[in-house]
């Protein structure tokens, strides 16, 4: 009856579609389980079924087939706890190194171009030997007949990449380049020498260096293209060009050889000049002596041009080691021959002379007056001089 009554009422919906049959599927015989109570439901009156049916539009639903080659579930691997730790702060030390990186490139970047290099209230110029007179005229010197034939082979200090000291320039004196100023004075000293009767030949001319291709002169397999650290190129490099230097000298025949130094010191009130010569050879006597009268020369010229400056004395060479100047030690290869490196030493007298302190103010007003250098190269062209007229004191 109550089919009838749910046509009467909505004759519209007509008669239900007819499903298609079901396809009959393997079906995995599921495990055992309990099946709970069912659960106690409120009945519902015939009508108000048939009222909720006739509100709900009726649906088709698609036949689902269970996939049976796909387990019901699958189960992700998870990393431990230990590992995802471990990976995250892996991460964050990575980046940290790369934000550190880039922060000392920067910081190098910044003081590289923050460097100020101090501009010299001076700046020196090497004069042409014609131009030079060493205290007066070349042309009003005359030659001396003991002095024909006498090589005289002189070197400037440092040159090239080696500077030597420098200073900043301030009220006092000019910033001042070490290795301009040896070659200036050579240069003068040469031309003086010259004049005298002297056959004078030069390591260098001007701020150049002998060793121009970095060869391994000494032969020991160590130049400044093979060194690992800057600190050893640079020793290498010395060495090599000290060993040209001394090769030059001995090609050349020379009878003394005499290398031009300023001194230099972190300190600035360290003043004066010294000579220096080498212990332990065969003719360490004559250097000492040839040292000796440099010294005087100097000293005496000074004196007579007004300068009060402390005489250092002579010094021979060991003591360097025990100063603790490495730059001083370094220089003292030009006239020894028992260091390590140098496969051949001179074969002449010679001496190192520090003609001043160049870190001192007031020696650097000394030694950039026309009156200063004149006074210095006449002292060390007259000395030489007596070396060769002077006999030797028994």
């Amino acid at each position: 009856m109550a089919e009838e009554w749910f046509e009467d009422e909505l004759p519209w919906l007509g008669p239900p579609p007819q499903l298609p049959p079901r396809r009959e599927q393997p079906q995995p015989t599921p495990p055992a389980r309990r099946t709970p109570p069912p659960a106690r439901r409120r009945p519902v009156s015939a009508q108000a079924a048939a009222t909720a049916s006739a509100a709900l539009p009726r649906m088709q639903l698609p036949e689902w087939t269970p996939d049976l080659a796909v387990p019901p579930y699958a189960r992700i691997q998870q990393r431990r706890y230990g590992e995802v730790v471990a990976l995250k702060w892996a991460g964050v030390l990575l980046i940290l190194v790369a934000a550190l990186t880039a922060l000392a490139l920067i910081v190098r970047d910044i003081r590289a171009g923050g460097e100020v290099t101090p501009v010299p209230t001076a700046q020196l110029v090497i004069p042409a030997a014609s131009e030079l007179g060493g205290g007066s005229a070349a042309s009003e010197i005359v030659a001396n007949p003991l002095f024909v034939g006498k090589v005289i082979c002189l070197d400037a200090a440092h040159g090239g990449s080696d500077r030597g000291f420098k200073r900043t320039g301030d009220a006092s004196a000019p910033a001042m380049d070490e290795a301009l100023y040896t070659a200036a004075y050579t240069r003068e000293l040469a031309d003086r020498l010259t004049a005298m009767g002297f056959t004078v030949v030069t390591t260098r001319d001007g701020d150049t260096v002998r060793n121009e291709q970095f060869q391994d002169v000494n032969r020991d397999g160590l130049t400044r293209e093979n060194a690992t650290t800057d600190a050893d190129a640079a020793h290498n490099a010395l060495i090599d060009e000290m060993q040209a230097r001394i090769d030059f000298c001995n090609d050349e025949e020379a009878n003394l050889l005499i290398s031009l130094h300023f001194d230099g010191s972190s300190n600035g009130s360290d003043s004066g000049f010294s000579t220096w010569y080498a212990e332990g050879r065969a003719d360490s006597m004559e250097s000492q002596r040839l040292a000796q009268l440099i010294n005087q020369e100097i000293g005496a010229d000074l004196a007579a041009a007004g300068y009060v400056i402390p005489d250092l004395g002579v010094i021979p060479e060991s003591t360097a080691a025990l100063r603790g100047n490495q730059m001083l030690y370094d220089s003292l290869f030009m006239i020894t021959g028992n260091r390590n490196g140098m496969k051949d030493p001179s074969r002449m007298p010679g001496v190192v002379a520090d003609l001043l302190t160049i870190s001192n103010s007031s020696d650097a007003q000394v030694l950039v007056s026309d009156a200063g250098r004149a006074a210095m190269v006449t002292a060390m062209a007259d000395a030489i001089g007596r070396y060769f007229s002077e006999q030797p004191a028994g």
